[in-house]
């Protein structure tokens, strides 16, 4: 379907003539705001500092002269020309590997480690990929030798620990020929617990959610979520990170894709005024150094996969330009930087990342996006199905197949070398080479990594997860619950006596705040059950005759459970906390409890809050939620709102009389 541009001739010309107008006024308000003395903070370690014009800059290059890529007053893309004019093509391919190195609990940098190490860990299989970091990793191999300066950071620590750790990283980078810091990265990690990328202790401020997003969607508060925006900005850059690897504005009109539970909504209308008030908060107008960058995912939104696989994006109701949507509102927003998933495509049947299409001719040429395009991780290390092109190919081809395509950055790879090959075998030129650096340096520059990269931990030890954002978090998951039946149960006062509950999937110590904990329902005055869209049985991938699909029927060993309190006969309140995919809820569910709500990842506390009054529940849902397997069979895997009858219509959410 032909994506349209909404500039029309009037709107070209107003756009020519701020140009010119901002062309002309640029150089005499650059000078002035130099002249007034706008003196950046520098942070550093070992590099000299060279006093110019009465102001400060840091000889990152210890050459004893003022180069322009170090003079902060200058213009960026002049700062950029003249880094780029002075790296080896090392140097410059380096910038192109989004590489991972974790944080470690107790805050140690591992420098290097000895050929001995490295051949026991090879020897024992550590040698690839494990999760966070490859085992043989060093700091040495990955700052110094190959020129890494773009580092994914999933890791836990203390903040005090986590913030040294960075400051040591950096010093290392400042050490090096030209003094390019190190932009750290991050998955999502304010939920609250550890997702499925950020492993380990949780020290961040807790929103609803573990990655995801529905929660804060739910809530339709668009203060709330600048806030949460702000609060991401001012505890990534406490501890040293730059970069959020999200959000994730996947439209999630196909129910069973895994990962729907990430994004914000079915709605790309909803989507795109939550992504705005995010990006407001955690960017700004214009990035600052006490702002961070987003990473828009997945590219081209992958809510529209065949079945509900991780395989193949379809689009059976020719709805492209819907999926879209959000991204048009991400780069009015000046979003910098763009993550395409695994996904194969339908056009030409290659991954989003190897896709010349959707790389450069919509993504590129007809959206305008100028900022970084970077494939998800270790896909160019991948084969099977979603490549077909590629299988058997050596690596090293579809490095060429990927930039030839528009990627300008490889996410979770490390092989370099190879595309410091392709461009002295020629198959690459340079300059190719030098606009995809060029994108990938303005994300520091525009950070003000160049002038201060470091951190001060004692900071970081009263900001991360101070009350104030905790405070902010809280907020956040008590507006995230959504009341979807209430057979006048609630809120719950048993007449104002203490009432005796009994609990599934409640932790006893918080829930005795509210009542007395009993071991048998029968006596209770009222069953609390938490449980689980997927219990213990994750919905997978199940034969369909050549085909694959996702099953997202509400669990029978769950409901079995159910039904065992409910014969009790006291009256019971349902909590479906929902995870991955959608669910279909069974009507027997809804008849059997007397009050049931739908979560997206909440502490017990907020939801106690809601059932006993505390709270009057105010959250929507932000997708219609199924009625049958059935129904979500016949739906357009890229239409929203079409399955047949669905059980609760987007926008759903009761609250107390």
């Amino acid at each position: 379907m032909p994506i349209t541009s909404h500039n029309g001739p009037a709107a070209k010309s107003i756009i020519r003539t701020v140009i010119l107008f901002a062309t002309i006024i640029a150089v005499p308000l650059f000078v002035c705001f130099s002249v007034a003395g706008e003196q950046p903070k520098l942070g550093h370690k070992s590099v000299r500092i060279i006093h110019e014009g009465g102001f400060k800059f840091k000889d990152l290059n210890k050459n004893g002269k003022l180069d322009p890529y170090e003079d902060w007053r200058l213009p960026v893309d002049e700062r950029i020309s003249n880094l780029v004019g002075q790296m080896t093509l090392e140097e410059k391919v380096g910038l192109m590997f989004h590489t991972n190195f974790a944080v470690p609990a107790d805050g140690s940098v591992r420098y290097k480690i000895s050929r001995r190490e490295r051949k026991a860990l090879e020897g024992a299989g550590y040698g690839n990929m494990t999760g966070q970091t490859l085992a043989t990793a060093t700091a040495k191999e990955y700052i110094e030798e190959k020129n890494f300066r773009c580092i994914l950071n999933n890791g836990t620590a203390e903040p005090e620990l986590f913030a040294r750790w960075s400051n040591e990283m950096q010093e290392i980078a400042e050490k090096s020929r030209l003094g390019i810091p190190i932009l750290f990265s991050s998955d999502p990690r304010h939920g609250i617990g550890s997702g499925s990328h950020v492993h380990g202790e949780q020290f961040f401020s807790e929103w609803p959610g573990l990655e995801g997003q529905y929660g804060i969607a739910a809530s339709r508060d668009t203060v709330l979520i600048r806030k949460y925006g702000e609060v991401i900005a001012e505890e990534f850059r406490a501890v040293g990170l730059h970069m959020l690897l999200g959000p994730q504005i996947d439209i999630t009109t196909e129910p069973r894709w895994r990962r729907n539970f990430g994004s914000f909504s079915e709605s790309a209308d909803l989507t795109s005024e939550m992504l705005a008030h995010f990006m407001d908060g955690v960017q700004g107008n214009s990035v600052e150094p006490d702002k961070i960058l987003t990473m828009l995912k997945h590219w081209p939104g992958s809510g529209p996969h065949k079945g509900g696989t991780g395989d193949w994006l379809v689009y059976p109701g020719d709805n492209l330009d819907y999926h879209l949507i959000p991204w048009r509102t991400g780069f009015e927003k000046g979003a910098l930087g763009v993550m395409g998933y695994y996904s194969g495509t339908y056009h030409d049947t290659l991954g989003v990342n190897f896709s010349k299409y959707f790389l450069t001719d919509i993504l590129r040429n007809q959206l305008g996006f100028t900022g970084v395009i970077c494939t998800d991780w270790q896909v160019v290390g991948r084969k099977g199905v979603l490549y077909p092109a590629l299988v058997g190919n050596p690596i090293i081809d579809r490095f060429e197949m990927a930039i030839n395509a528009g990627a300008d950055q490889f996410g979770g790879e490390v092989l370099s070398e190879d595309v410091v090959q392709l461009v002295k075998m020629g198959r690459i030129p340079e300059s190719r080479i030098d606009l995809s650096v060029s994108r990938i340096l303005r994300w520091h520059f525009k950070l003000g990594l160049f002038e201060n990269p470091y951190v001060d931990p004692d900071e970081a030890g009263k900001i991360v997860g101070s009350e104030k954002n905790r405070q902010l978090g809280y907020q956040a998951q008590l507006k995230s619950i959504v009341l979807l039946e209430n057979d006048g149960l609630l809120p719950f006062t048993n007449g104002g006596a203490k009432p005796r509950l009994y609990l599934f999937g409640i932790d006893s110590t918080v829930a005795a705040n509210y009542g007395q904990i009993v071991d048998d329902p029968a006596e209770a005055d009222l069953a609390i059950l938490k449980v689980s869209s997927i219990g213990t049985d994750l919905p997978g991938a199940t034969p369909q005759g050549d085909n694959t699909e996702v099953n997202i029927d509400f669990p029978e060993h769950t409901m079995e459970m159910i039904r065992k309190v409910a014969s009790s006969n006291t009256p019971i309140v349902v909590d479906v906390n929902l995870e991955r995919a959608l669910i279909v809820l069974p009507k027997e569910l809804l008849n059997i409890s007397k009050a049931t709500l739908m979560t997206f990842d909440v502490h017990d506390a907020p939801l106690l809050d809601v059932i006993f009054g505390k709270f009057n529940p105010i959250g929507k849902l932000p997708f219609d939620l199924p009625s049958s397997m059935e129904a979500v069979r016949e739906q357009f895997e890229d239409v929203p709102f079409d399955t047949k009858d669905p059980l609760y219509r987007f926008g759903h959410g009761l609250s107390y009389e």
